[in-house]
């Protein structure tokens, strides 16, 4: 869990009692008491939080954004030839069900379908059949491919296109085989809920969605509009290991309680609704455990964005004394570069990702709060906002290690930080490795 932010309860009116003291007395973190009667605490750093994801074991092959789990054995049917020829053939239908209205679903593909469109030809005949075998509860299912890896691939991208899918949380496959040669692939997903359940709990799902997205200015930003699916997450969704439902969108939308699968499908699926293309990503963070975080393109460009190590209640600890001057919302991890999420998290390789390079979109370029040199007057604009809008806190941001180190020394060990807040106690955390420092106004 991250410690954050170190005070120095000084204000203006104890600058004379600083000047005298030397810089080394002053921020060596011993807790000396100053001539002035104020305290200078310890400055800790911003560490990598720690995530913990719950790890179940299933009896189904699980999709990639999954914890890790046990498959079953395969079900294999052999058969002679004439065996296959007069009764294998019919156990597995030719088609789907003719009876299945798909008007009701969202498509099987379509622009923002990313995992799709990394597709070959016969990967994506495969993943058209498998979303109609799903969705029509079709079990056994025909589907053209006797590979069962080529299944294990396309079932998981359909899984990571489709976060309305929120009843399914696996497969299983039956091999019906002539020897070694596999004749034929019977496909059947895993359903958590039946096809009763999940038609009488989406008109609830659907009617949340619609509540949020309905506050989303049709002509704003695809930024702006990022931006306010990012911070309805976190702002309305407690982080809790043991949420129900919490590997799909109902934990998020109905319950407001979830873990990292579900804040990561809920943004998808919102942002897909306003256009946005936005697929799931998922892997690992520093320490091992898995984890699930989006890519979105804003504005032409491709970035990452995690609005679960957004909300700053979750990398704090419980018992924490700075939870009460830290912002809600931490803009870290929103549309940011790949240089920048591979510091913390580390991809799966399900499909190819596209090149995240862009700044144009990222949180501190797009609000003023990126220094590529340590600029008085941008700084001076910087918190003359804060103060004008009331906010609590800034977070700055600089483009090297060298503008970095400049503008903690000038900011925070030449105090000038009450050059731009006067009369103000400060309160301040800093990352080396992200090159930002925290201003919160006490």
């Amino acid at each position: 869990m991250k410690k954050l932010l170190a005070v120095l309860g000084i204000s203006l009116a104890v600058l004379a009692g600083l000047l005298l003291y030397s810089s080394s007395e002053l921020n060596n973190g011993s807790g000396a008491r100053p001539k002035s009667g104020y305290v200078v605490a310890e400055i800790t750093p911003i560490v990598t939080p720690s995530i913990v994801e719950p790890i179940t074991e299933k009896t189904v092959r699980p999709y990639a954004g999954e914890a890790p789990a046990v498959a079953v054995e395969d079900n294999v049917i052999e058969a002679t030839e004439q065996e296959w020829d007069e009764s294998v053939e019919q156990t597995v239908p030719e088609s789907l069900p003719d009876d299945t209205d798909y008007s009701a679903f969202a498509p099987a593909h379509d622009d923002l379908s990313y995992a799709y469109s990394t597709l070959n030809d016969a990967e994506k005949t495969l993943y058209d059949e498998v979303y109609r075998a799903i969705v029509s509860f079709t079990d056994p299912a025909p589907v053209s491919t006797t590979e069962p890896k080529a299944l294990d691939k396309v079932f998981n991208c359909v899984m990571i296109d489709h976060p309305e899918i929120f009843y399914v949380n696996g497969y299983r496959y039956t091999k019906y085989t002539i020897g070694n040669t596999i004749k034929r692939i019977g496909f059947g997903a895993s359903y958590v809920y039946s096809e009763q359940e999940r038609d009488a709990i989406w008109p609830d799902i659907d009617a949340v969605a619609q509540g949020i997205l309905m506050n989303v200015y049709s002509g704003a930003s695809d930024y702006d509009k990022i931006k306010f699916i990012y911070d309805t997450l976190v702002l309305q969704t407690e982080y809790d290991l043991n949420s129900p439902d919490n590997q799909n969108v109902i934990s998020v939308l109905l319950n407001k309680r979830s873990v990292c699968q579900g804040y990561a499908k809920t943004m998808q699926l919102l942002l897909n609704r306003l256009g946005i293309p936005c697929s799931l990503a998922t892997g690992y963070v520093s320490g091992g455990e898995r984890h699930a975080w989006n890519i979105v393109k804003a504005d032409g460009d491709w970035y990452y964005a995690d609005a679960t190590w957004g909300d700053a209640s979750y990398i704090l600890d419980e018992d924490s004394e700075v939870d009460a001057i830290i912002p809600d919302v931490n803009y870290d991890y929103l549309l940011v570069p790949y240089n920048e999420i591979s510091l913390t998290h580390r991809l799966e390789t399900v499909v190819p990702m596209p090149e995240c390079n862009s700044l144009n979109d990222n949180y501190y370029v797009k609000e003023g709060l990126y220094f590529t040199g340590y600029d008085t007057d941008k700084l001076g604009q910087v918190f003359s906002d804060v103060l004008s809008r009331g906010d609590g806190y800034v977070t700055i941001k600089c483009s090297d290690d060298a503008v970095y180190r400049r503008m903690y020394e000038e900011l925070v060990n030449n105090q000038h930080i009450f050059d731009y807040l006067s009369g103000r106690d400060v309160a301040y955390s800093y990352n080396d490795d992200g090159r930002k420092l925290l201003f919160a106004l006490r």
